[in-house]
């Protein structure tokens, strides 16, 4: 129902937005504002699932079906979230630099105030390298980053990550340099044609202060990117600017990190493995219950000690088999229950398990009075 009421508040949200652009431009049809509800809730869907390349591609369509800044911001963030800090800011700075109608909602000048917010704090995080060639014929030395030509001793800038550096200069030997920039990073490189040294120096390799995307508050709909159900934002550190996950969370597309996932499935495996063997030992030791009343049976004895013709030894033997059996079957279900506890408790302090380890496998554990509720999507 809350998914449900999502959505209407998005489709009001769109229907608003294309009412207040019918002063400069023809509103959307109903076909294309239902367009844009529809890949603005999968593009929420899969940013809150930390699937960012498929939320960006989602919010680019809503925004090129019907124009909202609360669409290009969530485009921005997603962006960032996936490290392509660059893009993310021109994007940002396309949201500053619109010029809103006087009877513009609040929801777009809210988007774009968030937009002039973010946008300076990411300015700060966007690494910059400067490139300097000396030494003989680097009067006319040609520099290229990442396969793009730079100017030479201007500060330019590139997305966190690496880079494959080429300078080359007539009647010279071309050299290549895998070069590494970190957020926050100011690099200067100095490359010696004549010697075929590459010299890096570096002010800063941490992040800038703030700049984290952050998710949209309750209630928000498609014409600020998206339906969210809850109000519920992303806890702060859980995902680091290239998309991937800190403390154990998942990667950008969505795959659950391998550490988290084994102690969750190791420990679901023990609680159903320890169920089952308590089970089959039930099981087992009611069989040698009856495999001794049957003993008893033939001379209607109620006391084995007085019964006639009865094999005695080999009811003891039966009865010692039950209670071993009995026994296997408490411990079973103690360490079934154990490790149950430990898997809610591990849940419970790594963070939220659907937004975590259950995204891409569709499982979700909840913990609850006297056990665990485990259910999964298919």
């Amino acid at each position: 129902m809350r998914f449900r009421a999502a959505v209407m508040g998005v489709l009001l949200l769109v229907t608003l937005a294309g009412a207040e652009a019918s002063a400069q431009a023809p509103p959307p049809s109903a076909k294309a504002r239902q367009a844009a509800v529809t890949y603005a809730n999968q593009g929420w869907t899969a940013y809150r699932a930390r699937r960012y390349r498929e939320a960006l591609q989602a919010f680019r369509r809503a925004e090129a079906t019907v124009h909202a800044p609360t669409f290009l911001i969530m485009v921005a963030r997603s962006c960032h979230k996936l490290g392509r800090l660059t893009e993310a800011r021109s994007v940002y700075q396309v949201i500053v630099d619109e010029q809103l109608p006087a009877d513009a909602s609040q929801a777009f000048r809210e988007a774009q105030a968030e937009a002039r917010t973010e946008l300076e704090a990411l300015s700060s995080r966007i690494p910059t390298v400067e490139i300097t060639v000396t030494g003989a014929g680097s009067g006319g030395a040609q520099v290229a980053l990442g396969g793009l030509d730079v100017p030479q001793s201007t500060p330019v800038a590139r997305d966190p990550g690496s880079h494959t550096l080429a300078v080359g200069a007539p009647g010279r030997r071309g050299l290549t340099k895998e070069i590494v920039l970190k957020e926050g990073m100011r690099a200067r490189v100095e490359v010696d044609l004549a010697a075929g040294k590459v010299r890096i120096e570096s002010d800063g390799t941490g992040r800038g202060a703030g700049g984290e995307p952050h998710p949209l508050g309750p209630g928000q709909g498609a014409a600020d990117g998206g339906a969210q159900e809850g109000g519920e934002p992303l806890g702060p550190g859980q995902v680091a600017a290239d998309g991937s996950a800190q403390e154990g969370g998942g990667a950008a597309d969505g795959r659950p990190s391998p550490r988290s996932s084994a102690v969750v499935f190791t420990g679901l495996a023990a609680t159903a493995a320890g169920t089952g063997l308590g089970v089959a030992f039930v099981v087992l030791s009611n069989g040698k219950a009856s495999s001794q009343q049957r003993l008893l049976e033939p001379a209607s004895c109620t006391d084995p000690a007085r019964c006639p013709g009865l094999d005695l030894r080999a009811y003891n033997d039966l009865g010692h088999a039950k209670a071993d059996l009995a026994n296997a079957a408490v411990w079973s279900f103690l360490a079934a229950g154990a490790a149950g506890l430990g898997t809610a408790a591990y849940v419970l302090l790594t963070g939220r398990p659907d937004a975590r380890d259950a995204t891409a496998t569709g499982l979700s554990v909840s913990p609850m009075p006297g056990g665990l509720v485990i259910s999964k999507r298919w």
